[in-house]
């Protein structure tokens, strides 16, 4: 008799998560914490049946489902009514605020890049008792984070009197969970992975308030899931609208072309796959960037590199800060040339990460240098915080599960005239 590592995940990562978050406004009942705790006994006592290995995973992903549904589902509630029924600046982040305000100006037909947002909840969010907010002046995610959550700022408004930017966050997080359960791992392998991914104690802190990071990692995930398959075009238009949600998607571009190219020697499929990422990329951006090129770029690209008015300051773990510490960057707010650096030590590493990958061209590869390129850019960057970290911890979670690509290396090795074996994962 032997508890599985899913069990074991789940039972520390939720019982840390249910004592450290409400789950219902103001006090979480004990007849909740109760339930929860029976799905957690229910879970661990499966393993220790004699089942079928299909009833014995049913009632497992059963119990599982279930277990996330009440706890995050309820965690999300709560800081949303709490937030509807105080004031709405109320435990939220920055950019959910923005967001909805962004949304409001769009739908008035005002452009959400070109505007302040002085007026707006967002002056009153605390963030420093001595300066302002620079997203005042600028709204710095791709617009694709304002048209997915278009469909839901409506119909929350009609069903629910009012929307909150969490919702379709929410809704993008479950949509992750869903592809995980639909990965070629075994069951234990893939209840582990949604566990962890889901219960987190470094992200979801920071996706309760708001964050925007499991709002790329969705279509990210997915374009990931259906390169995997080998559904190029799907992969490629959905690696779009990662992209045409958040900067931080974007480092992993000359790894997936590298990728692409080693992969198929269709160079045809290559340069389509490639031409579906930049139509709908494009098709995206493009009316926002011609709407006003100026406040697209200097809220998109300048603000974070410090090449604009009111950019974001230096802050958070990375090279900025050692140079001021040692005494090189005197004022956070100055201008200093970060690209210098992040190309310095991130061209090098793509021309080694690329050579590798071309000798492991597995998607979890991919992964892995997305996540070695991603730290290094944003360590010489101009602010590393906590939730990049966070988000690195992520990706560095996918990479570890995610399964191999078994038809190509079924290919490879009959290549090299040596029976494929499939192994399990």
């Amino acid at each position: 008799m032997k508890l599985k590592l899913d069990t074991v995940l789940a039972v520390v990562l939720i019982a840390y998560f249910i004592l450290h978050y409400g789950l219902i406004p103001r006090t979480t009942p004990y007849w909740l914490f109760a339930i929860i705790f029976a799905g957690l006994i229910v879970f661990g006592f499966l393993d220790t049946l004699k089942l079928k290995e299909n009833i014995y995973g049913k009632f497992k992903n059963i119990t599982l489902w279930s277990l996330i549904g009440i706890t995050i589902v309820s965690a999300f509630t709560s800081e949303i009514v709490l937030r509807h029924e105080s004031l709405p600046t109320f435990r939220v982040h920055d950019i959910i605020i923005q967001q909805e305000y962004a949304i409001k100006y769009l739908i008035s037909g005002k452009n959400p890049y070109a505007t302040t947002y002085f007026g707006t909840p967002l002056e009153q969010w605390f963030y420093s008792g001595s300066e302002k907010n620079p997203a005042l002046y600028h709204f710095v995610m791709e617009p694709f984070y304002l048209l997915f959550a278009l469909p839901f700022y409506v119909a929350s408004g009609r069903i629910l009197g009012f929307f909150d930017g969490r919702i379709p966050l929410l809704f993008l997080l479950f949509s992750i969970l869903a592809f995980i359960q639909k990965l070629n791992l075994d069951g234990e392998k893939k209840r582990a992975f949604m566990v962890l991914l889901a219960f987190n104690p470094l992200t979801l802190p920071y996706a309760l308030e708001g964050r925007s990071d499991f709002f790329m990692f969705a279509f990210l995930f997915a374009a990931l899931y259906f390169l995997h398959k080998n559904k190029l075009y799907i992969s490629s238009g959905l690696l779009a609208l990662a992209f045409a949600v958040k900067q931080s998607a974007w480092p992993i571009f000359p790894l997936w072309l590298a990728y692409l190219w080693f992969r198929n020697k269709n160079r045809e499929e290559v340069f389509k796959a490639v031409g579906v990422f930049f139509v709908v990329f494009a098709a995206i951006t493009l009316p926002f960037f011609l709407w006003n090129p100026k406040a697209f770029i200097d809220s998109t690209i300048l603000y974070l590199s410090g090449n604009t008015a009111h950019s974001y300051p230096i802050n958070g773990y990375g090279f900025g800060m050692v140079l001021n510490q040692v005494g090189i960057i005197k004022n956070l707010h100055d201008k200093f040339p970060f690209i210098i650096f992040q190309f310095a030590f991130a061209l090098p590493l793509i021309v080694i990460l690329v050579r590798v990958l071309k000798k492991n061209l597995q998607v979890r590869t991919l992964i892995i240098f997305y996540s070695l390129l991603l730290f290094v850019f944003w360590y010489f960057s101009r602010y590393f915080n906590n939730s990049h970290i966070a988000y690195i911890t992520t990706v560095v979670t996918t990479a570890y599960f995610w399964p191999f690509d078994s038809a190509h290396t079924e290919r490879s090795r009959s290549a090299q005239g040596k029976p494929y074996e499939n192994k399990r994962n």
